[in-house]
């Protein structure tokens, strides 16, 4: 892999979960090669350990420094049933920790070795959402990557440890909760070997030319920009206007006349050996800064107020807000002369996503008076589960089976009903009228069902869950569209479904609770 030549030496940062008495497991690690003008990290003494929970699970963090040749020998090794961690190449560096046997799964090359990727957005003519970046721990230099996966499985202990995970994300520069791609896999990174800085601004126009895109390439010391090439795409009011190549200068000075440069700009820059060196998605120019400033006053008063509504709740501070009337309004730059139309269809495009983001989760609203339409769109969701239903509904009661779970298909579904003692109000009827639509619902379309009944202060909002969704609800199902409703799919349908479950601990089953209840009333110990 030629692109290594220009790098003398890489640092290594290794994590490994160690269970007591055995040997680590890789975690994550990754191989950095060094650029020759980036001077090496100072030596790191020991590793640094940090105890996950009370689980006798410990976490080592070892940075260490080894010849490019020896990183690159050491991260192709892995996965090959006889891993160690890595030694220093200097011999005053190695330390007893060094060279100690670790576990590592089988690793899957991510590309193809010895290719290297470029990390980018979602795709080539996107702007990068900023939610996820596909390689977080390469920093703010520019390189390309290549990766190795390994089973990410069995990591739970770690992954419900929050001081670990920041523990792992100080040194590594990753969060594996949220990248949990990455656990028990390493990385290479690789810094662009040719090119140290891309300067690019826009020159406004004067009188004897338009508005020209300036670049100004900078090469790493004793390197050239010969070879060097640069393709750029122009987007326009979302039409794609320009897609040229050309090559770079050897003094890296490259003026581009436009004329006018209201759209968004990218580029890609190759190298005949290395491959793509740089990119940049389009993206428009700032011309004009509005800014608006308000004053704000220290020692504003403190307002102290009941966390809830009984007298006897526990109170909390916070500080008003304490505005001074002085404000300040200022533009830097100075307004297009021509409207941008760049700008306009933007502005329609972002209204169509949001339309379409409504769609893609499911945002409904009912008006009032429309429990019907309601009670349609509900028993249309519930019939398309495969595999699992559960509803969570503080006031779910017997009337509900009726009027939704009908509409469950297939016997292979199963169904959860979370629901609270508000639901039954006390009343034995009630809980006789459960348990008899229950037991119809088994017979009529076999529809069985597991119930349990939470507590009366544990659970307030409404979810139907179905399969791997989960919509919220504004209002409980047995109300919702009678007043102006809302219903919306959530994007994050995980970390409510483990809290569902969780509730689940809580609960009790049906049974139970009824069989407390009946016999409590029969005795005259209401409740």
């Amino acid at each position: 892999m030629t692109t290594i030549d220009h790098h003398e030496w890489a640092v290594i940062r290794l994590a490994t979960l160690q269970q007591r008495g055995q040997a680590g497991r890789l975690l994550f690690a990754t191989v950095t090669l060094l650029s020759p003008d980036r001077p090496p990290p100072p030596k790191m003494n020991s590793a640094d350990r940090r105890a996950v929970g009370k689980s006798g699970t410990t976490i080592f963090f070892r940075r260490t420094m080894l010849t490019k040749q020896a990183a690159i020998d050491w991260y192709r090794s892995l996965g090959n049933g006889d891993e160690k961690t890595p030694t220093p190449s200097c011999p005053e560096d190695i330390e007893k920790i060094d060279g100690v046997k670790i576990t590592v799964s089988k690793l899957i090359d991510d590309p193809i070795w010895p290719h290297l990727g470029l990390p980018m957005g979602e795709g080539l003519l996107s702007q990068p959402t900023g939610h996820s970046h596909p390689a977080p721990f390469m920093g703010s230099v520019p390189a390309r990557i290549h990766r190795r996966f390994g089973i990410h499985e069995g990591f739970g202990v770690l992954l419900a440890d929050d001081d670990a995970l920041a523990f792992v994300a100080r040194r590594l520069h990753i969060d594996l909760r949220h990248y949990p791609e990455y656990l028990g896999s390493i990385a290479l990174v690789i810094p662009d070997p040719i090119i140290k800085q891309i300067d690019n601004f826009m020159i406004p126009a004067s009188n004897e030319r338009g508005e020209r895109i300036f670049y100004r390439f900078v090469p790493r010391p004793g390197q050239t920009l010969e070879g060097l090439q640069i393709t750029t795409f122009d987007e326009q009011a979302h039409l794609l206007t320009n897609f040229e190549t050309q090559d770079i200068p050897a003094d890296g000075i490259l003026d581009v006349n436009k004329g006018s440069c209201l759209g968004a700009y990218g580029y890609v820059v190759t190298h005949p050996e290395h491959g793509i060196l740089a990119y940049m998605p389009p993206t428009g120019f700032v011309r004009t800064i509005h800014f608006s400033s308000h004053a704000v006053g220290s020692g504003g008063v403190k307002v102290s107020v009941h966390t809830g509504d009984s007298p006897d709740s526990a109170r909390m501070e916070y500080s008003a807000a304490n505005r001074s009337p002085l404000s300040t309004s200022s533009i830097v730059g100075e307004e297009p002369s021509s409207p941008n139309v760049n700008a306009r269809v933007a502005i329609a495009a972002s209204r169509r996503e949001k339309i379409a983001n409504a769609k893609q989760y499911g945002q409904r609203w009912f008006s009032n008076g429309s429990r019907e339409e309601a009670m349609r769109f509900v028993q249309d969701e519930i019939r398309k589960a495969r595999s699992r239903i559960m509803i969570a509904d503080p006031y779910l009661a017997g009337l509900q089976l009726g009027q939704f779970l009908y509409a469950v298909n297939g016997d292979a579904v199963k169904v959860i009903l979370l629901t609270s003692g508000l639901a039954f109000k006390s009343k034995p009827s009630k809980l006789d009228d459960f348990k008899h639509r229950l037991d119809r619902l088994a017979n009529d379309v076999k529809v069985t069902t597991a119930v349990y009944v939470l507590p009366s202060s544990v659970l307030h909002d409404r979810f139907l869950v179905i399969d791997d969704a989960v919509w919220f609800l504004g209002n409980s199902l047995n109300a919702l569209g009678d007043k102006a409703s809302m219903i919306v799919k959530l994007p994050h349908s995980d970390e409510v479904i483990d809290q569902l479950e969780a509730m689940l601990k809580q609960a009790e089953s049906f049974d139970c609770y009824r069989e407390k209840q009946l016999n409590a009333w029969s005795t005259g110990d209401r409740k």
